[in-house]
């Protein structure tokens, strides 16, 4: 199987005014990604997809509208989990969902860890019953002794990525150094490696130092249309177009907006003033006020016409 490469689509979560799931914005969107060139594939996750918000059912409606959509495009859609799950209700949501043909199940471990692999080993083999793929989300762990953050130990790493039916990792621990030993696990086995934090400024010098090939779309969730372009440049080496994509476009939204109100609040907020969506969530998930928006109207236009300057190549 070809490697991933490039950025990696994730599907934001839109509600109506009611909190309802507003799927005519969603598919609208979804649509525009998978319209790109530059999109191969989209990614249904537990926090941008608002996963933790939603009922078993919305779940399922959700992973079949992905899956659809990427298939009428020939492309790839990985999906989410339910996240307060056992493992027999979790065999039984991949049993459902295996109809929609995904490239893989997004599995984010829900419990915390006590020194041992086997559970951890256990949960992410559930799929394979069901003739799944699995995309491990790696992030950090909690302890089941004093309730720490920890990162996953090189055992666990070892014991958990040699499942032949696990091809890809969200590698979401935000520390460089677990992260290039997934990467070199990668470079040794048909290993996909996603990696999320650090927006574009991060996954480039990854490129340099660790040779990775594939991140999350970031602040490219706002711009879906100038994707092929971006990706492109950083697969390349346009210097020009990279410089200039960070500059205007990269460091203002997270210095100046993102570092401000919140990764999951702020571009729910972005997408909003873009006219993709309502500002509405579902509690307890943080919404910014329309006052607060305000603040930042100006700032997120320069981003737009910036990327405009992009998609017309008048930069």
């Amino acid at each position: 199987m070809k490697k991933l490469r490039g950025s990696v689509f994730s599907v934001p979560m839109f509600f109506k005014k009611n909190k309802s799931i507003d799927f005519v914005s969603l598919e609208k969107y979804i649509i525009k990604c998978l319209e790109n060139p530059g999109v191969e594939l989209i990614y249904a996750m537990s926090y941008n997809t608002r996963i933790r918000q939603l009922s078993f059912n919305e779940i399922l409606e959700v992973s079949k509208l992905c899956c659809a959509l990427a298939k009428s495009y020939d492309k790839k859609a990985i999906i989410g989990h339910p996240y307060t799950i056992t493992n027999d209700k979790l065999h039984e949501y991949c049993q459902l969902v295996k109809e929609f043909s995904p490239f893989a199940i997004s599995l984010l471990y829900p419990e915390r860890y006590y020194g041992k692999n086997q559970p951890l080993i256990d949960f992410y083999s559930i799929p394979k019953r069901s003739n799944l793929n699995v995309l491990v989300h790696e992030q950090k762990l909690v302890s089941g002794f004093n309730g720490s953050l920890i990162d996953w130990p090189d055992d666990l790493i070892r014991d958990v990525f040699k499942d032949e039916n696990i091809i890809a990792v969200k590698e979401d621990s935000k520390n460089d150094i677990i992260t290039s030993k997934i990467l070199k696990i990668s470079k040794e086995s048909a290993l996909n490696v996603i990696v999320a934090g650090g927006g574009k400024i991060r996954a480039r010098k990854l490129m340099k130092e660790a040779n990775l090939e594939c991140w999350l779309n970031g602040s490219l969730m706002l711009f879906p249309e100038i994707s092929d372009k971006v990706i492109e440049a950083y697969l390349y080496g346009d210097e020009n177009l990279i410089n200039w994509y960070e500059e205007n476009i990269e460091i203002p939204y997270f210095d100046k907006f993102i570092k401000n109100v919140g990764w999951h609040v702020g571009h729910k907020a972005a997408l909003h003033f873009l006219g993709y969506c309502e500002l509405e969530e579902r509690a307890p998930m943080p919404q910014m006020s329309y006052q607060e928006l305000d603040n930042y109207k100006e700032l997120l236009n320069k981003l737009k016409v910036s990327a405009q300057k992009i998609y017309y190549s008048n930069y």
